[in-house]
């Protein structure tokens, strides 16, 4: 594994035989301690690998790190990189921008987290603030750049939406809606559909009407997998109802439109933030958001006596905790319970 010796004033040290060069050490450095020191760190470079010889952690900055997280979400495609993009710019850079990230420990991380809640920043947020920062350092570990990364803590989020839409609140808002944003909330309100990355981007091609079916392709959800929902009678009324618009819109535009739900100029629909506001209010469900259809949708399918498994699969959730997590039950569905509990005890 190597020798140690003297020559003149300096220590010498020949290295492994590995064909490594000799590395000379102060001439004030003894045999005794700082020598044997240094060859046993050598010789764990070298049976750890070359990952590790190669490594140098001492350089590596907070800002070259966070470069390799934006580079991983823009090859993966994914669609919270203008967000990653914001909580570095605004909040992550001026905080750790001149660190290294070998130097980065909890204490720093905690005191982060100290700043940001100061400032009024929710939990969630600063979760997903931390989410980036762990990244970085899960990436620079498996480039051999880090040997490890600081415990990193999450915080408690308390954030849980608990709006639902029962059928009356429903129809209250849909007729209060233009006809293309009344459809496509009556999509929502049967699929529980993500309703930004699935519903509104929906093509013609991924709905069968001799198959009684509307379908997601693999790789276009937030999950990765592909999704049927079966045509309901509502759903295959709604959606015949939009292909005749479609057709329509196709002659006065004189080329072909190829999503299900559109603006008037054959665009897909976008955000409507604030004739969904409007409407929220005058039919007095003010705050009611578009997600809250999540919820309504898993809960009208075990409602209807659908298997929670079905359900999991229809809506395009893959653990139970996200179930428990949108299964709202409401004080009609209590009342409903005690109604049932006398009827039996009274046989």
């Amino acid at each position: 594994m190597g020798s140690t010796y003297r020559r003149g004033t300096k220590a010498l040290h020949d290295g492994p035989r590995d064909g490594s060069s000799p590395r000379d050490s102060p001439a004030g450095a003894t045999e005794k301690h700082e020598l044997p020191e240094t060859r046993l760190k050598r010789i764990g470079c070298v049976a750890a690998g070359p990952a590790l010889i190669t490594a140098q952690p001492a350089r590596l900055t907070f800002r070259a790190a966070t470069r390799d997280v934006l580079d991983d979400y823009r090859i993966n495609r994914k669609r919270s990189l203008v967000d990653v993009q914001r909580h570095l710019r605004l909040h992550l850079e001026p905080f750790f921008g001149r660190r290294r990230m070998a130097a980065i420990t909890t204490a720093d991380v905690r005191r982060y987290v100290g700043r940001r809640q100061g400032e009024g920043a929710k939990n969630a947020t600063i979760n997903r603030e931390l989410s980036v920062l762990k990244r970085a350092f899960t990436l620079a570990i498996a480039a051999g750049t880090l040997p490890s990364r600081p415990h990193i803590p999450l915080l408690r989020e308390d954030n849980v939406r608990r709006g639902f839409f029962e059928a009356e609140e429903f129809e209250a808002v849909r007729g209060r809606l233009r006809p293309d944003l009344a459809d496509f909330v009556a999509f929502l309100y049967v699929t529980g559909w993500r309703w930004r990355s699935e519903a509104a981007r929906l093509r013609w091609a991924n709905v069968a009407f001799d198959a009684g079916e509307v379908r997601l392709e693999p790789g276009t959800t937030k999950t990765g997998e592909g999704r049927v929902f079966p045509f309901t009678a509502e759903l295959r009324a709604l959606l015949e109802r939009r292909r005749a618009v479609t057709r329509e819109r196709e002659r006065e535009l004189g080329r072909t439109v190829p999503h299900v739900f559109t603006r008037a100029h054959g665009e897909p629909i976008g955000t409507f933030n604030k004739a969904w506001a409007t409407a929220c209010r005058a039919a007095g469900v003010a705050g009611r958001v578009l997600h809250d259809f999540r919820r309504t949708a898993v809960r009208n399918l075990v409602r209807a006596g659908v298997p929670e498994r079905v359900a999991m699969q229809l809506v395009g959730w893959k653990s139970r905790q996200m179930l428990d997590r949108y299964h709202i039950v409401s004080t009609a569905d209590l009342i409903e319970a005690a109604r049932k509990l006398d009827a039996a005890r009274s046989r």
